[in-house]
């Protein structure tokens, strides 16, 4: 029987895209007459790759050149093809550095008129970065444009006949990587830090989950480093960030500089995350190269989507002791590591203040490598103490990393260009340490995680019989769909969301990725929005997010579908097949009739679900349980909840087991209670948002969502 009703249907197509822009396509260029027809690729120079090496291994920063910077000028006037239209004039520059992984331009001039639009992309428009506008003009007139895969790209602006003025560019800055980084067919591959650094979302019981969205990768042109949003006594919002100095090379470089944020595996699995969120540029505010900090303001607010945090910090002397950083060695995924020794204040070099520093003698957790510049040093009441400037610490010896120390930074010059306190502290109320600060805490835009993707599940494809034949994939069992189940939200947004792709082999010319978003009782049924995605722009053996061009209106159980494509071949990412009393979210769509997935497998009664992970906004409160019905095993309440829990058991069972995880799948309490009917849980210490609650008598399990607030 097929159990679908489609009743309503919008086709739209995407590419990702990687910073702050408005999407859209640039306008196909058939032979159109030119205006001045110079039609010429710009070929940079070849470059010794060795020297360049060497100059990284001889720095005693920590900081990470990853690419060779070329400086040009490269402006309409004199350079590229203007075509035009009766709507628009077009101008199309190439640019080609034979060998790079990837190219990234700064337009050292960027001032456009309302209406017109700014493309980047390679020639076979397999990722696309913009649209960039007018809304993306600012008081320096630059822009700073994400690394794009490849060694040739192409530059497209399109301006109206009718703009009110000509528009202003200028390429001034080509930076060809020769590190990988950021190579689509090598992203897979890239886990290049070392050994021993831990993935963030692998510290289970941390308690940094706020901290961990502080922090951003920051591309720096040329380089690499990390940066942390902070707090000040205003709790205005204001998006300050505060990293080492020498990331940005001097103030200048905060203009052009990329905040990469949630570059991080969502799940502990090995598998690299998506980095696709990112602003571009921002106002330096005060620094000091004797102390290797930097403050700035970032020019574009990181949206709800993003999840920002702004962290609190310690402006005092004391010495932290039982501290963490959160970091990108080597550009690589969000990591953490820990020091559970205390501090000692110590001088960096020679040109430095003395005592100027914080030294963490040893960390017991992961290492620091190039990249990991500009970290924050949070003390054990999760404040920012200190920012990474370098040291020599590293898995086969992790001891000997100095932290610019935040109370120097804080007022030990007097300019207010040249310390913390005139910035953070702008009424002077003599505050020297202050907690973090979600901006969208209260706000109807505010944005979650929630997966089905638990804590102990491991990542795997599995094979129904034979080879190439997959559940969640590329099979000979007519099954055309696989989609995750989501229940028991209040009405939301969906932003978008990520999912781990394992394997990707396209021969389509134009293949496309079609996601349905269903709802339903109990099985996916009215099919109400398609959206289409370029397969081209995702990586397989890694986490791929898709955006949805805009926010998907969601209410109480909602479905997530993927088709599985006929020509090109893709299977996903599901979790290890748990046991009977493990949650089962993962259908599939066989002969036209949803079945859960289990079912297509010999043990029917085990449960699985996708890697999946969604970006819910607005109220995503649970609603909530009114009274056990004979069959519920327990109810919680209130939900949402605020201070505490009551959990209420259906019979006085001789023991009872209590797992309440984070919308991560993370375990946040795990308890036994004996012959009880009910148990009270303090829950005012944790973070807002959505959590699952899973109870078992020893025979029978449930699991609900549970709203903090």
């Amino acid at each position: 029987m097929r159990n679908i009703l489609s009743i309503a249907l919008i086709f739209i197509a995407l590419h990702s895209f990687g910073q702050l822009s408005q999407g859209g396509f640039p306008l196909e260029l058939p032979r159109l007459k030119s205006l001045s027809y110079t039609d010429k690729v710009v070929s940079l120079p070849y470059f010794n790759i060795d020297s360049i090496d060497e100059e990284d291994f001889e720095s005693e920063f920590k900081s990470l050149k990853f690419a060779h910077s070329f400086h040009v000028s490269l402006r309409p006037e004199d350079s590229g093809t203007w075509y035009h239209t009766a709507d628009y004039n077009i101008w199309q520059l190439e640019i080609s550095s034979p060998g790079a992984f990837s190219l990234n331009v700064i337009f050292s001039t960027y001032h456009v008129p309302d209406g017109s639009r700014l493309f980047v992309f390679d020639p076979q428009k397999q990722t696309i970065l913009g649209a960039f506008t007018s809304f993306n003009n600012k008081e320096f007139n630059k822009l700073a444009i994400f690394p794009l895969p490849g060694d040739r790209l192409i530059i497209q602006y399109e301006e109206p006949v009718d703009a009110d003025f000509k528009g202003q560019l200028e390429v001034g800055e080509v930076n060809h990587d020769y590190k990988g980084f950021f190579s689509k067919n090598n992203r897979w591959d890239r886990r290049i830090s070392e050994w021993c650094n831990v993935d963030v979302n692998c510290e289970f019981q941390s308690g940094t989950e706020l901290q961990r969205r502080a922090v951003c990768r920051i591309i720096a042109g040329d380089e690499l480093g990390t940066g942390t949003l902070v707090n000040n006594v205003s709790n205005d919002g204001k998006p300050y960030l505060v990293s080492a100095l020498h990331v940005f090379d001097n103030e200048e470089g905060a203009t052009t500089a990329l905040f990469d944020f949630n570059y991080e595996s969502p799940f502990c699995t090995g598998l690299n995350g998506s980095d696709i969120q990112s602003v571009s540029g921002s106002f330096a505010r005060a620094s000091f190269d004797s102390l290797d900090f930097i403050l700035v303001e970032l020019g574009e607010y990181p949206p709800s989507t993003f999840r920002p945090y702004l962290a609190g910090w310690d402006a005092t002397p004391v010495p932290p002791s039982n501290s963490n950083t959160i970091h990108h060695p080597n550009g690589d995924t969000k990591k953490i590591s820990h020091d559970d020794g205390k501090c000692d204040s110590i001088h960096f070099n020679t040109a430095s203040l003395r005592y100027s520093h914080w030294r963490v003698a040893n960390w017991e957790t992961g290492s620091t490598q190039g990249g990991s510049s500009g970290a924050p040093l949070f003390n054990k009441d999760k404040r920012v103490c200190g920012t990474l400037s370098g040291g020599a610490a590293s898995c086969e010896k992790p001891s000997y990393d100095l932290f610019a120390r935040f109370d120097k930074m804080w007022n030990y010059r007097k300019e207010k260009n040249k310390h913390l306190r005139s910035w953070l502290d702008p009424q002077n109320k003599g505050v020297l340490r202050i907690d973090g600060f979600d901006p969208f805490s209260s706000s109807s835009d505010r944005c979650d995680v929630i997966s089905n993707f638990q804590v102990e599940d491991s990542a795997v494809v599995v094979s129904i019989s034979g080879k190439e034949n997959y559940l969640t994939g590329t099979n000979r069992e007519h099954i055309t769909q696989v989609a995750e189940v989501f229940d028991g939200f209040s009405e939301a947004t969906i932003s978008g969301f990520s999912i781990g792709i394992a394997q990707l082999a396209l021969t389509s010319r134009n293949p496309e990725l079609n996601v349905r978003i269903y709802t339903g009782d109990s099985l996916p049924f009215y099919d109400e929005k398609i959206f289409k995605f370029s397969m081209r722009s995702l990586t397989e053996k890694a986490i791929n997010y898709l955006e949805f061009p805009q926010p998907v209106d969601v209410k109480g159980k909602f479905f997530i579908s993927i088709d599985i494509p006929s020509t090109d071949s893709l299977v996903l990412y599901q979790s290890k097949m748990r046991p009977f009393v493990g949650k089962n979210s993962l259908l599939v769509l066989q002969n036209y009739e949803w079945k859960k997935a289990s079912d297509l497998l010999p043990a029917s009664n085990q449960g699985t679900s996708l890697l999946m992970q969604v970006v819910l906004c607005g109220t995503v409160e649970s609603p909530p349980d009114t009274a056990l019905n004979g069959n519920d095993l327990f109810i919680a309440y209130p939900n949402p909840a605020s201070e505490f829990l009551i959990v209420e058991f259906e019979n006085r069972e001789p023991s009872h087991e209590i797992w309440l995880y984070d919308r991560l799948g993370r375990l946040i309490l795990n308890d036994c209670f004996e012959n009880r009917m009910y148990t009270e849980l303090v829950v005012s210490d944790l973070s807002p948002g959505i959590y699952l609650l899973r109870v078992s008598n020893g025979s029978v399990s449930k699991t609900r969502s549970i709203a903090i607030r």
